[in-house]
């Protein structure tokens, strides 16, 4: 049940249409909408579960509680166990588990939901609507609020229809424009492209008071910090063992489905782990309904033979071992340019790296073959501290904890894996050519927020509800609806991340070795040249190369009519450093990409 909209404070079913329409690929199986007293709920449906049944919106029994839900509750079977006793239920699926759930516990509830959802919920005694998201933000909820009136939806594009009838114009945010450009920097707030539309953030609420006609925004779930103790009294090996246990309890959840299943396989560490672990639920004989995993459990790569970043060779070994069925695209170059703009369309906001488009590719293969719930390993590294950076935050860490030994002997363990990215640094900054000072290039420049260097769990939550995780998880939600295929994270458990946020940084990273928890709770099930792999890749392009082939159809953007006229460019000097980057004088490919990906972006939404 994959997109949601509506309307607080006011009724326009024409706008409420419109919205419907515009989200069609979000959910192609049903539409509808109904207006309550101020308020409008509507909802485009893909059937995951009850196939038959679970029509929304969805009701109390009183019918004066109204849901209209998108996304997934893992742990229902459970809850609607126990609300059995107090209540009666008209359907099979999980979003009446919500509506009977909040009865019970009002937003209480809300933290013990196990899933990915955004939801709104109108509860007409209270006079109170409530709009909510999952822990980590793995599902959108988007709102523009004015005039005592407010729209909202699970995409920006659907709230822009509701622009349209009302008469107003989208505007971009030019606070957000800047950090973007000059920083690297997106989805790290409520702020979003465009001025007066924000993001609800993960683990929060808007609650709208129907009497008053204003709202409040309020968590109700945060990271829990249990602190070490309990924890000092039980072994390392306990701790893998417990990782293991909740990992695969996560996993078999997320396999809950009546259509089929499949998998996204990079060959890095955290989808081989997801494929790994269904493997041997399937031999187990332990998930719940094999039929929608098929005879053999179907997975899907993007390789690119003969560039620097193929990892195909990882992606066969995992085939070989497991033995599941593969599928297999290779994007290219001279396809991204037709398909880009419409990849922006579906993501509403501009993206840092062509990334996205290699899962793009990935999404639309799985759908081509029938797929309809797609799972795979996101999350992990902000969890688990998977990018290699994080070596250096441990590092300060221990230095900063007086274990200065201890950090020398982590260095040289690690040497393989963070020698060549120092040295890297290093050359980087000797060489001139190699460097492009990016304040050349745009109108206005933007400090950079500080980061946390020295504490490797807080940078983790840090990365994990505002660096990094926010904008792979928007990136991946939008490459598979436009598809209509669910995609599901399996470490983004709230149990498991809670789990891994409270154990010791060593634990995470140890020997050095990164993700050491995993490499070691689920050594049994891995190939030995994925679990001790150190080169990481994830879902990428051979984006330098493609730019540098791509010179023709970039200059057409550095030198049309509109990009010369936007207020955030320097066009001279981006086509004088553009034309030194494709002659090797610098590798500033993100750089480049950012300018155009808001160049398509503002063709599309703003002008």
């Amino acid at each position: 049940m994959c997109g949601i909209y509506g309307l607080i404070g006011f009724k326009n079913d024409k706008i409420m249409d419109r919205m419907g329409k515009i989200l069609a690929h979000r959910g192609p199986n049903d539409m509808n909408f109904v207006s309550l007293d101020k308020v409008s709920l509507g909802y485009r449906r893909l059937a995951i579960i009850d196939l038959k049944g679970s029509f929304q919106p969805l009701y109390s029994e009183e019918k004066d509680i109204t849901l209209v839900f998108n996304g997934e509750i893992y742990n229902y079977p459970e809850l609607r166990e126990e609300l059995r006793q107090t209540h009666q239920f008209r359907t099979r699926g999980d979003g009446e588990t919500i509506v009977h759930w909040y009865e019970d516990r009002q937003t209480a509830g809300f933290a013990t939901l196990n899933g990915m959802f955004g939801f709104a919920l109108s509860d007409l005694p209270r006079k109170k609507v409530y709009l909510v998201r999952d822990h980590f933000g793995i599902k959108p909820l988007y709102y523009a609020a004015f005039d005592k009136k407010l729209i909202f939806a699970s995409e920006i594009k659907a709230i822009l229809e509701g622009f349209k009838e009302l008469k107003m114009k989208p505007t971009p945010n030019d606070k957000v424009i800047n950090n973007y450009l000059f920083n690297r920097v997106h989805d790290n707030s409520e702020e979003t492209f465009f001025t007066g539309i924000k993001r609800l953030l993960p683990g929060n609420f808007l609650e709208w008071d129907l009497q008053n006609d204003d709202f409040t925004v309020q968590a109700y779930w945060s990271l829990k910090k249990k602190g070490a103790l309990g924890r000092e009294l039980r072994s390392n090996q306990e701790l893998v063992t417990d990782f293991r246990k909740l990992f695969f309890d996560s996993v078999r959840m997320r396999l809950m489905s009546e259509v089929p299943v499949g998998t996204a396989l990079s060959g890095g560490l955290d989808s081989s782990a997801v494929v790994c672990a269904i493997n041997q639920e399937i031999k187990d004989q332990v998930v719940e309904n094999p039929q929608s995993l098929g005879e053999r459990q179907r997975t899907f790569s993007a390789v690119f033979p003969g560039a620097v970043n193929n990892e195909e060779s990882y992606i066969n070994e995992v085939i070989r071992v497991t033995g599941v069925t593969n599928f297999k695209v290779t994007p290219k170059r001279e396809e991204m340019w037709p398909d880009l703009e419409k990849v922006i369309y579906h993501q509403d906001e501009p993206m840092i790296s062509s990334g996205p488009y290699a899962q793009w590719k990935v999404m639309e293969l799985a759908a081509k073959n029938g797929m309809k719930v797609l799972l795979d390993g996101q999350g992990a590294d902000e969890m688990l501290a998977g990018y290699l950076p994080y070596y250096f935050v441990y590092f300060r860490e221990l230095i900063k904890g007086m274990k200065v030994m201890e950090a020398m002997g982590e260095v040289i363990k690690s040497r393989d894996a963070v020698w060549p990215l120092l040295i890297e640094k290093i050359l980087n900054l000797l060489k001139i050519k190699k460097s492009l000072r990016v304040a050349e290039l745009f109108t206005a420049s933007v400090s950079a927020a500080p980061v946390i260097n020295n504490d490797l769990n807080r940078r983790l939550d840090e990365d994990i509800f505002a660096n990094s995780l926010p904008a792979l998880l928007r990136y991946e939600d939008r490459n598979s609806m436009a598809f209509s295929l669910e995609a599901r994270v399996p470490f983004l458990d709230y149990r498991l991340v809670e789990f891994v946020a409270n154990l010791p940084a060593n634990l995470k990273i140890r020997s050095g070795w990164n993700k050491w928890i995993m490499r070691e709770g689920l050594k049994d099930i891995l190939p030995e040249k994925i679990r001790r792999r150190r080169w990481k890749v994830g879902f990428t392009t051979p984006e330098i190369s493609w730019l540098r082939e791509s010179k023709k159809e970039i200059l057409e953007i550095f030198n049309s009519e509109t990009f010369l006229k936007r207020p955030y460019f320097n066009s001279a000097k981006i086509r004088e450093k553009f034309l030194e980057f494709t002659d090797g004088k610098n590798d500033e490919s993100l750089v480049f990409w950012r300018i155009i990906n808001l160049e398509l972006w503002l063709r599309i939404f703003i002008d």
